[in-house]
């Protein structure tokens, strides 16, 4: 059984960069430089969707404790911010699929084995886009399909296309 994709509400907190109240630093997110292999010592950063629902793993769900990893894909436009997201550490990779439509799926696939293998990574990247005070994390491998939560507490993440809830916030911790 492969695991799911959930997130978590969680209790607010103010943040400077928000009009509305933020959850506490529970999840966050590594950003390395794309001209180099990933940093030692790695950038976090908080991320919550526009309804305050940060995401974490637990039992194989992603719902609000666990770090999230990000590396770039240096073989993708640079312009466009290419990421390839995953958790554990950077042990477990956030897939799109191949298929012929998205599904999200967590995959047993270092980041930085994912960050040698180029183009072969793009199942696996999303780019982040900047707009306002939220970013977007486009799938790279579907176009026009954007990692997004769902409606309600505890259901799926997903990759579906706007007007879903696909603007999140990102605060360094």
């Amino acid at each position: 059984m492969s695991p799911c994709l959930h997130v978590t509400p969680l209790p607010p907190l103010t943040c400077p960069h928000a009009p509305s109240p933020c959850p506490p630093a529970e999840a966050g997110v590594t950003i390395a430089s794309v001209d180099r292999h990933p940093t030692r010592e790695p950038f976090h950063y908080l991320v919550r969707d526009t309804e305050q629902r940060g995401l974490c793993l637990h039992d194989g769900h992603l719902v609000a404790t666990k770090p999230i990893s990000v590396v770039p894909n240096k073989h993708l436009e640079r312009q466009r911010c290419p990421l390839i997201v995953g958790i554990r550490g950077g042990t477990k990779a956030l897939s799109c699929g191949k298929g012929p439509e998205p599904q999200l799926k967590l995959e047993e696939v270092g980041l930085l084995d994912l960050f040698m293998r180029g183009e072969e990574a793009t199942p696996y990247t999303f780019y982040k886009t900047f707009g306002g005070s939220t970013h977007t994390f486009e799938a790279a491998a579907f176009p026009g399909f954007f990692l997004s939560t769902a409606p309600g507490p505890g259901e799926a993440l997903v990759v579906a296309p706007p007007p879903a809830v696909t603007s999140f916030y990102l605060r360094r911790k």
